[in-house]
């Protein structure tokens, strides 16, 4: 018996190609999901714990800070650093690999949905609404679900991918083998083998170095290496970093840095700070004495920085190109701003004590960028900070009427003050053997005994200075005075040791080099005498002109600066 033919033709099942493409696209899908998902977690992870600024690392760098010498710490640092640097490089090797791969995997999920679309059984139109059979709706809202989560959950994590990478590319970790950037500054040893500041390292009127000369004569040119002209005028003090020296000069059309060439005299570069922002169009009063440009400069070996009578504030690189500039407003001083710049690490310092307060400015030096303000409740002076190693911690010392004060110089905070001056200041302190000296005429001068409870151990009422400023050692005090006197006072109980007068006076201040003081007076004479409890005199020598400024010391050389002329002193 022969069973009739169905003549309707079987129903088809999907294609081999069809299946095939259809499990590439889920595996493809599946791996993208758990990549994205990865990449994710992986991104908030790394926001959460920074291997680039991990608290160990921060904390090692914070005590470098106070100790720049302490070789055993550096090492320790760099090991720390090595970790740090191989987190980095495997987070960023993780955020590429797994960008590629889920871009790979998009594209294989997208060319199978693709390939699978040419078959036949083409995918359901996720666009249009089943019309004849609401079942399927649902069904139809989950898939819509899943491919919009998906391709949501796939842009996020590639979009978190980028950003990490940009963040990285902007934020990275130093040169292998170098310090991290915030250790990027001279070490006390670098500081006093140079020149760097006012009084010199530290501020402090100590010249480390060796071979001063003590005999030279401007007028014969006897020992006189070299004699060059400013170009403009300025009672600031010549700074030394190796090879080269600066000075600034300034009247009330321009202002300028100039930077010679230290064993010719030669003028490498010059150049002009007219136009920075916020600068007066008209240049405040200023009184002879004082000048447009008498605050003297300061530098970190890498950049020097400038400030003038109008409040303008530079930094320029060693080539004399301008790094960044600014206006700190025009200072209210009756006579002309003459406090001077101090550099501690990476900060630039400045005692900017005006009318009708004082306040202590601190700068990072890369940027210019303010890193404190620091009120302070005193009046109007023209002293300069000195920094000191008090055994306990650095301090940056300030003097002022009515207080004399102690602050952390990285943060700017007040941590002492000791009410014990009066008038118009103008004499910075000084520092020994952890005792700091403040005096100022028609006051006193005040010996503070630092510690716990920093209080005066001993006051010195006659013969004080108005300009020049003490320089202290272990054993001795010595006060110039503007009327041409100088006193040697015992530093441990301020007895008179002994008292001499001179021809004319000084506004320069005392240096100690070697076992001796060079002391300039105003007619650009220095006298060389022991630092001993007598007076013993070792040479006069004469520059041949009038002179304020302060001597800077570097290995068998002077550098003076005259009204007129820059000086270079040696054999």
């Amino acid at each position: 018996m022969n069973t009739p033919k169905d003549d309707r033709t079987a129903p088809q099942g999907p294609s081999f190609g069809f299946r095939v493409a259809r499990r590439i696209a889920f595996l493809a899908a599946l791996l993208a999901g758990i990549l994205s998902v990865l990449m994710i977690a992986n991104f908030i992870q790394t926001k959460s714990v920074d291997p680039l600024h991990s608290v160990p690392l921060t904390r090692l760098m914070a005590r470098l800070q106070d100790n720049p010498e302490d070789v055993s710490l550096k090492e320790e640092i760099r090991a720390l650093d090595l970790l740090a640097r191989k987190a980095y490089f495997t987070y960023q090797w993780q955020l590429r690999t797994g960008g590629y791969l889920l871009l790979a995997f998009v594209l294989v999920l997208l060319l199978a949905l693709k390939y699978m679309s040419s078959f036949r059984m083409n995918l359901p139109d996720l666009s249009r609404e089943a019309a004849a059979d609401e079942s399927g709706k649902p069904a139809l809202l989950s898939r819509r679900a899943v491919l919009y989560g998906g391709a949501a959950l796939f842009l996020i994590a590639f979009g978190l991918g980028l950003l990490s990478q940009s963040d990285m590319k902007r934020g990275g970790l130093p040169a292998a083998g170098k310090a991290p950037a915030a250790a990027d500054f001279p070490g006390l040893e670098e500081i006093r083998s140079n020149w760097p500041g006012f009084r010199g390292p530290e501020g402090n009127a100590v010249a480390y170095v060796s071979g001063a000369p003590t005999d030279w004569d401007g007028p014969s040119g006897r020992n006189v290496l070299w004699k060059t002209p400013v170009p403009l005028p300025g009672h600031n003090s010549p700074i030394v970093w190796g090879k080269r020296i600066f000075l600034s000069g300034a009247d009330r059309k321009t202002q300028a840095v100039f930077c010679f060439d230290a064993d010719t005299g030669k003028i490498l570069w010059r150049t002009e700070l007219n136009d920075i922002p916020g600068s007066p169009a008209d240049r405040p009063k200023v009184t002879e004495d004082t000048g447009f440009a008498a605050p003297t400069m300061t530098t970190d070996g890498r950049r020097v920085f400038v400030l003038f009578a109008t409040g303008d504030l530079a930094c320029l690189d060693f080539e004399g190109r301008r790094i960044w500039a600014k206006n700190l407003g025009t200072p209210d001083n009756h006579y002309g701003l003459g406090s001077s710049l101090i550099m501690y690490q990476d900060l630039l310092l400045l005692q900017f004590d005006q009318n009708p307060g004082g306040r202590l400015l601190a700068f990072k030096a890369p940027t210019g960028d303010k890193a404190y303000d620091q009120p302070r409740e005193v009046a109007i002076s023209w002293a300069s900070p000195i920094l000191v190693d008090t055994g306990r911690r650095t301090e940056l010392i300030l003097n002022a009427n009515p207080f004399v004060t102690g602050h952390d110089p990285r943060t700017g905070r007040e941590l002492w003050r000791v009410a014990c001056m009066q008038g118009e200041i103008a004499p910075s302190p000084a520092f020994a053997d952890g005792q700091v000296f403040a005096v100022n005429e028609y006051a006193r001068l005040a010996a503070i005994k630092l510690g716990d409870a920093p209080a005066i151990a001993w006051e010195q009422l006659d013969d004080l200075p108005d300009v020049s400023s003490p320089l202290a050692t272990r054993d001795f005090v010595f006060l110039p005075t503007g009327f041409g006197t100088v006193s040697c006072l015992d530093a441990k109980t301020g007895k008179r040791l002994w008292f001499h007068e001179f021809k004319d006076g000084f506004y320069s201040s005392p240096i100690l080099a070697g076992d001796s003081v060079f002391l300039m007076d105003m007619k650009g004479v220095t006298m060389v005498f022991k630092a001993g409890a007598e007076f013993q005199p070792v040479s006069q020598n004469a520059l041949g002109e009038r002179a304020v400024a302060i001597p800077a010391f570097m290995p068998g050389r002077i550098y003076i600066r005259g009204d007129k002329n820059l000086y270079g002193i040696g054999k």
